[in-house]
């Protein structure tokens, strides 16, 4: 053997050796972003993760380090800048960990299971293949295709989400209805389902994170704003927003019955926190799908048609830099135009009416990874009645 095929025999070794090493790392920082959040918070089951200590800093830790204090996975530099960019964005803003008590926000599910039922939209195929309207969601969801958790489900998500000016619709200086409400939402397995009480298409959320905007009448009308998280109708309300502010987000999902995680901050305020995501296993999960969304929920005690809550006014809010990853490094964006893209619309209770609009590109980054929202229609001008 000469000494040039030897040397590049030693290397070749390295390579491997290093190779190994870095899966075997990364494998560790994925088992450790289940194990490592166990502290408790003010929910039963609902966990944080322990503060980092003085003078850890994010952008030099290890993938281990990170997952050990719940920091989002570091993207490739090169194999994804962009993602890079918005990361280490948000790793530089995290100054101020929030140790507040959450909120429950359970939401009822117009009676269907968490478990997507087999007349699911995804189930229909063709019938609801690229264009959805429904009374509940307006957005992209993406479809992975894959049926079980494997090398092609999305299981990395992120966005930044700008958050609105929230008011009752514009002619409604009368208050109407006691509240209106949305939420901007990004997910991993959400789907589209018909209301056995109506036969309607409504939209049911799976990981999810996002925003929370709501203005109620009573007492004057005050709004709010707050960071929010979950699984399908199990949310929880963390910190406060304000309008105007910048959320970033990024969530992992692990599959099957495994819990999900989620990171939480406000660039403006430098406020952050992450959290585990207990999954239902209802059923198992897959990373069949990716959404973002603009949803106005669920309330038992609405009078709505699917009882869902009149949509509040935010004339207009975006998502950018969102991207999903599948497990093996596959980048999936809601500028994506194919037959695998739902885009929702939605519209006002009896149907007839769009009220909230979303805008996708196709080309270019923003045209790839940018949503611009609009409220339109009788939500936007002075209330929606059926």
């Amino acid at each position: 053997m000469t000494r040039i095929t030897t040397i590049s025999s030693v290397i070749l070794t390295l390579a491997l050796s290093f190779a190994t090493l870095a899966t075997a790392q990364n494998n560790v920082a994925r088992n450790l972003y289940i194990s490592a959040a166990n502290v408790p918070t003010n929910i039963n089951g609902i966990y944080t993760y322990p503060d980092a200590p003085k003078g850890f800093n994010p952008l030099t830790a290890s993938d281990v380090e990170l997952a050990s204090y719940g920091f989002p996975t570091r993207p490739d530099k090169q194999a994804e800048p962009d993602h890079y960019r918005m990361w280490e964005r948000a790793m530089i803003a995290a100054k101020i960990r929030w140790h507040g008590e959450l909120k429950a926000r359970e939401l009822p599910n117009h009676g269907m299971p968490l478990a997507p039922p087999a007349h699911t939209a995804e189930a229909l195929g063709s019938q609801l293949a690229t264009s959805v309207s429904n009374a509940e969601a307006s957005g992209v969801i993406l479809k992975s295709g894959v049926g079980k958790w494997s090398s092609g489900s999305f299981a990395d998500m992120w966005s930044t989400i700008s958050v609105p000016v929230v008011s009752q619709p514009f002619a409604n200086s009368s208050c109407t209805d006691g509240w209106y409400e949305s939420m901007s939402l990004v997910g991993i397995d959400g789907y589209v389902f018909f209301s056995p009480a109506t036969g309607n298409p409504l939209f049911q959320p799976g990981e999810t994170t996002g925003v929370e905007e709501a203005f109620y009448c009573y007492n004057g009308g005050p709004s709010v704003y707050a960071a929010i998280f979950g699984w399908g109708t199990a949310l929880n309300q963390a910190f406060a927003l304000n309008p105007g502010d910048s959320f970033y987000t990024e969530i992992h999902a692990f599959g099957g019955c495994n819990n999900g995680s989620a990171f939480i901050e406000d660039l403006r305020t430098l406020t952050y926190n992450s959290y585990v995501l207990p999954n239902p296993c209802l059923p198992a999960q897959t990373g069949r799908s990716a959404n973002w969304i603009v949803f106005r929920p669920p309330y038992s005690n609405s009078g709505e048609i699917d009882g869902l809550s009149p949509l509040a006014n935010t004339i207009n809010l975006s998502f950018e830099g969102a991207e999903v990853l599948t497990l093996a490094g596959k980048p999936f964006y809601p500028g994506s135009q194919t037959t695998t893209t739902q885009v929702l619309t939605m519209t006002d209770d009896g149907r007839d009416q769009n009220i909230e609009l979303v805008n996708q590109g196709s080309g270019g980054y923003q045209g790839l990874h940018s949503l611009f929202f609009e409220t339109t229609g009788c939500a936007y001008v002075g209330g929606c009645t059926p």
